[in-house]
Formats: structure tokens, sequence, C-alpha cells
């Protein structure tokens, strides 16, 4: 008699897509907090679902700003993002 053989089970980690790259249309400014604000973010370990609970901000905003595409956002999100 033979024992079933169990798929292996993937190790933890973040559930979703990965975070894409920095648009290459950010400028030298942008980059210099967008590339620390996304080492910690990554570094966490939190989900865009849970940074959006926390900032209180949409998901695809969130992507957008860590990505460095869309409207430069207020002063206010990126305080309460960092």
């Amino acid at each position: 008699m033979t024992t079933p053989v169990e798929p292996p089970v993937p190790p933890p980690g973040r559930p979703g897509r990965k975070l894409g790259p920095i648009a290459d249309s950010v400028g030298s400014a942008h980059r210099a907090w967008l590339v620390p604000m996304r080492e910690k973010y990554i570094s966490s370990g939190l989900t865009l679902s849970d940074l959006s609970v926390l900032v209180r901000l949409a998901k695809s905003k969130l992507s957008e700003l860590l990505r460095g595409t869309g409207l430069y956002p207020r002063w206010e999100v990126v305080s309460s993002l960092s």
C-alpha cells in the first residue's frame, strides 16, 4: 500500500501581486524619499490591504504612490504613510 504524496506547502509570504517598479518618469527629488519608503514597506511585512487600513487610503492609491505614478499626493498623505 502506498501513502498519498502531499503537495509541498509554499513558504509564507505576502498575498497578492508584488509591488511594481518605480516609474521611469519619477524625478530625483521624488525618488529620494520614495526609495526608502518602499524599502520600509517591503521590510514591514504589511500588505497593501493592511497599510490601507492604517493610512486610510485606497489600495490603488497606495500602489500609485509607492510606484510614483498618478498625481503627486498631498503632503498629509505622505506624512501619514511615513
